[in-house]
């Protein structure tokens, strides 16, 4: 059986495969994640999700994982050591230029799977401009952090305040990535106060303020790992890969 991910296969085996594949799109991120996770965290859990979606559905055939985009747009962690970032716009027009190279292959389903909460914006703006010039293509952006029912795993309001070396990427890298993890530095971040203040302009509210990582967290960490398990982070994986499976076989 062939391989599901694209830099596996030959030339000749990718022809034979034809165009009406849906192209899975990674994309992540290389940036610090406190003292206690590594800092290709968002690259290892993306490829953990792709991994384990794979194992989960041997018998989906109608895709093909492109190689993961591992340095994007990450400039709100340039403060800490560890993080590699390209502008905004340069990230952008990368995205582009590589799915128009697709689109002028005849490829014409694409889902965009991002790790990285600093990339929604980014992903919106690419894809309506490939948009813009292919009317034909179908693009999904699938921002697995945002995929529901994760409120079931984690308390709702740590989904809501801990998406950055929190109980939710811990879990899943105690899951993963064990040997990785630093666990004599996990610790509980304190934040800006301004994340509850009542105030109409707030750095995570309706009228939001720009930010940087070291303007809410002097850590990193946007969250509270204490109570991370490798358990935790195995059911969001399945959860994941279900949800993934459904974004799937509905662009066939």
């Amino acid at each position: 059986m062939l391989s599901k991910f694209w830099i596996d296969l030959t030339s000749d085996d990718i022809k034979k495969l034809g165009k009406n594949k849906v192209l899975i799109m990674p994309f992540s991120s290389v940036e610090q994640h406190g003292d206690h996770l590594p800092s290709g965290t968002d690259k290892l859990i993306l490829d953990g999700i792709l991994n384990t979606f794979i194992k989960n559905n041997p018998k989906l055939n109608n895709f093909l994982v492109l190689p993961n985009i591992s340095i994007g747009s990450a400039s709100e962690h340039n403060s800490f050591e560890g993080t590699i970032s390209t502008s905004s716009t340069n990230y952008i027009d990368y995205i582009i230029s590589v799915v128009e190279e697709l689109c002028i292959r005849k490829y014409k389903k694409f889902v965009f799977l991002n790790s990285h909460g600093g990339q929604i914006s980014h992903l919106d703006i690419a894809a309506k401009e490939i948009k813009s010039t292919f009317k034909n293509v179908d693009i999904v952006k699938a921002h697995y952090f945002l995929f529901k029912g994760f409120e079931k795993i984690i308390p709702k309001k740590e989904l809501l305040y801990g998406y950055h070396g929190g109980e939710f990427e811990t879990s899943v890298m105690l899951h993963l990535h064990p040997e990785l993890i630093k666990i004599n530095k996990i610790k509980k971040s304190k934040l800006s106060s301004d994340i509850n203040s009542k105030k109409i302009i707030s750095y995570e509210k309706t009228i939001k303020r720009a930010w940087n990582t070291k303007d809410l967290s002097e850590t990193g960490i946007i969250g509270n790992p204490t109570n991370s398990s490798a358990d935790k982070g195995k059911k969001i994986l399945d959860l994941t890969s279900r949800t993934l499976k459904k974004i799937i076989n509905e662009m066939k």
